[in-house]
């Protein structure tokens, strides 16, 4: 078979592995300049695969998936500080409503104290006004 046959073919699809190998060896050896020429040398001139080519994609993938787990521990560990703050927070903010609770009620027992004992020395003359305090210098009276 020669080797326009063979081109034919090879256009065709209908080529055998070992008939493109054929093909590819003797075409740039031709003393004629062909576009096939041109592109039958390129091909085999950027055929070949660089020896450190599974190295260099080993090393990506693996520094991918190190700065993966890097983002997602950093991630992890914002979470966990902010859940770790907001637990603090509400035990700070409930102990505050606690307290604020507990001193509205000491107000609350001693504004009633006061009033009984406004109440007990209020004179019944001065029935309309009301006697918060009594003391050798000072009167607390509301009307």
């Amino acid at each position: 078979m020669n080797q326009e046959e063979l081109l034919d073919k090879y256009y065709r699809g209908e080529t055998t592995p070992e008939e493109e190998q054929l093909l590819k060896a003797n075409l740039p050896d031709s003393v004629n300049d062909s576009a096939e020429k041109d592109i039958f040398g390129y091909f085999q001139k950027e055929s070949f695969v660089p020896a450190d080519l599974e190295a260099s994609v080993f090393a990506a993938m693996t520094e991918h998936q190190t700065k993966s787990k890097i983002r997602k521990i950093r991630l992890y560990s914002a979470i966990s500080a902010a859940a770790v703050i907001i637990v603090i927070l509400s035990v700070y903010l409930n102990f505050q409503a606690k307290e604020n609770a507990r001193i509205e009620n000491n107000f609350f027992v001693m504004e009633q104290a006061l009033f009984q004992v406004s109440e007990n020395i209020q004179p019944a003359e001065q029935q309309e006004m009301l006697v918060l305090w009594v003391d050798n210098d000072v009167e607390i009276i509301i009307n």
